[in-house]
């Protein structure tokens, strides 16, 4: 007979685990697109959605590896613990100056109290350990009380130098210690290393440490950040992440290490499912919730963060819909929004300087009667008149102003066939030494095609190459504005403000291209395996010509794989081809244009300082 409560246990937890990604992809969600300026300010707005949620699905293959350990291998999972990590901590450089010492000092302290922890539970250290314990009284396991006198110790030696030296930066250093360790220490005790499983930590106890970090970091948010206290939201993010990181993964995983067959150890490994990736976002969502419920507003935090603008035709559209609900007022302030718009859009990509005041289009390659239309508009769109005809009329010349703003500025962006090239150029730089891996790791794994295909350092490889081929295109975009393929083909990639994208950006523009990359990986890695390892004399002929078996077997796959890549692809041909600006959905997640590096000559003649009609 089953017992009412282990039922009611097991049933609430698996409702959870499912309910839990839906509940904190809601907040992020909230941030990004109900209150985008907050959420730009935090660090959590639209990139950081895009990032974590359809991101985060799509590089469920890419796993960076990060060290042989004896037999196995030890890795990070990019969504599960490498995204939350990187939007953490890039959100906290919106602390208040100075910023920067705040987050080394967290990091060094962090990486410190790690190490020292990482002693006391290494395989090589359990006698010892064992015996302190003992000394202790603390049942055999010294470990735990280890790690926990190190915590405690740490965060109360932070929290000491604050009270003795205090400042606004001290004071956040020792909050963001001390809510750190108090959530890798609940996480350390709740969890457990099982050979063969990895580490688990049962129900409801992994939703203490992420819900009491959130409800913290609000109630203690006037204190910690002075009127700023929208930033306890990434803060209990990245603070939460770090703390289920360091105490479920760096310390429970040692044990496991070099018992049974060789292995990957995956930091995060769950992926989307995994505790450092939904700890944080847990603790986000309890954040905001008290954020709200203090009645604290979404207004920006700090300065100098730009608030996301909409496009042009989202002006337009606007702009129309206010027309349709009768207030022409709103109609003819979106149209001449709309068009003022395109024009510092073109300005933009055609890196002109902007020119403020009233006559946005002076300087653009545009005929003299478009500058005469535009201050037409501006007119009517200041006179305050409520008549249908008018706002209809304004709108119509705000589209022509738009599609016009789009006509010369279109020949800057790359063309299609030039990207494809590009992409192509690049694959082949990816994967000419990825063969080189894979065929030295197929080479030195004993036994036929089986034994490799189940060889971890093999696997390893592979998924390996799918996280440093999307770090390729992300790392070399966001510090070159460029990659290899698009510099040999003229392009560049530039964000709304025409340099270079940012880290995060370039991240969300690329990992859309991680399905691609992973059938590349795996056909590549297959078929050099097929070849090396399958059956050699005996195969087909082509002209005459015969081929062993694992070659045509091999270089088919290879084939079918590369049909795979193009055929996902055409999913952003079709998007390029469908968007005004040429962009595929990595373009529209990050907002960056891949344009060509020198512009082209105008198609129509600039009129520079044409004078509109008076009247």
């Amino acid at each position: 007979m089953i017992g009412f409560e282990p039922l009611a246990s097991d049933s609430a937890s698996q409702f959870l685990s499912l309910a839990l990604p839906g509940a904190v992809w809601a907040i992020l969600f909230y941030l990004a697109w109900e209150h985008p300026a907050f959420g730009e300010s935090v660090g959590l707005g639209r990139t950081a959605f895009w990032l974590l949620l359809p991101g985060a699905l799509l590089a469920s293959f890419a796993i960076l590896p990060l060290s042989p350990i004896a037999n196995d291998w030890l890795a990070i999972d990019f969504a599960g613990a490498f995204l939350p990590l990187a939007i953490g901590g890039l959100a906290l450089r919106r602390l208040p100056r100075p910023a920067g010492g705040t987050v080394t000092g967290y990091l060094a302290v962090v990486a410190a109290a790690t190490g020292a922890m990482l002693a006391f539970v290494l395989p090589s250290t359990a006698g010892a350990v064992a015996s302190f314990g003992r000394v202790l009284g603390a049942a055999g396991d010294g470990a735990d009380v280890a790690v926990t006198l190190i915590g405690v110790a740490v965060a109360a030696a932070v929290g000491v130098r604050a009270a003795l030296r205090p400042s606004a930066a001290a004071g956040r250093l020792a909050f963001l210690v001390g809510l750190t360790t108090s959530v890798l220490l609940l996480t350390f005790v709740a969890s457990s290393s099982i050979p063969g499983v990895g580490i688990t930590e049962s129900f409801p106890f992994y939703l203490l440490p992420p819900v009491a970090a959130g409800a913290a970091a609000s109630l203690l948010a006037p204190a910690v950040f002075r009127g700023a206290e929208g930033l306890a939201l990434p803060t209990a993010f990245f603070a939460t992440t770090v703390g289920v990181l360091v105490g479920a993964d760096v310390l429970r995983e040692p044990p496991l290490y070099g018992h049974g067959p060789p292995g990957l150890y995956v930091i995060g490994g769950a992926g989307i499912f995994d505790l450092v990736y939904l700890s944080g976002l847990i603790a986000l969502l309890v954040a905001a919730i008290g954020h709200a419920a203090a009645g604290r507003g979404w207004a920006p935090v700090g300065e100098g963060v730009p608030t996301p603008a909409s496009s042009p035709v989202e002006r337009l559209r606007a702009a129309y819909l206010a027309g349709v609900r009768g207030d022409i007022p709103a109609a003819l302030s979106g149209a001449r929004e709309a068009s003022h718009a395109a024009a510092d859009r073109a300005r933009t990509v055609l890196e002109i300087p902007p020119r403020p005041g009233s006559r946005p289009w002076d300087g653009l390659p545009v005929p003299g009667w478009l500058v005469a239309d535009q201050a037409n508009l501006d007119r009517v769109a200041a006179s305050g008149t409520t008549d249908p005809r008018e706002g209809f009329r304004a709108w119509l010349t705000a589209r022509a102003l738009v599609v016009v703003g789009r006509e010369i500025t279109l020949r800057r962006f790359a063309s299609i066939g030039e990207r494809l090239v590009a992409f192509a150029l690049d694959v082949a730089i990816v994967v000419a030494p990825a063969l080189l891996v894979f065929g030295w790791i197929v080479r030195r794994t004993p036994g036929g095609l089986g034994a490799v295909a189940v060889s971890v350092a093999f696997n390893t490889a592979i998924v390996g190459f799918v996280a440093c081929a999307t770090l390729y295109f992300a790392i070399a975009e966001s510090v070159y504005g460029t990659t290899v393929g698009k510099f040999a083909l003229g392009l560049t990639v530039r964000d709304r403000r025409a340099q270079a994208p940012g880290g995060l950006a370039a991240l969300a523009r690329n990992l859309p291209l991680a399905p691609m990359l992973t059938l590349v990986g795996i056909g590549a890695a297959l078929a050099l395996a097929l070849i090396e390892k399958g059956v050699g004399a005996s195969g087909s002929s082509l002209l005459g010509v015969a081929f062993p078996a694992g070659l045509v077997v091999g270089g088919a796959l290879f084939a079918t794989a590369l049909a795979g890549v193009a055929l996902l692809g055409s999913f952003g041909v079709v998007a390029m081809a469908l968007t005004w600006e040429r962009q595929r959905v990595g373009d529209l997640w990050a907002g960056t244009w891949v344009v060509r590096s020198v512009t082209p000559e105008a198609t129509v003649e600039p009129t520079g300082t044409a004078v509109p009609p008076s009247g």
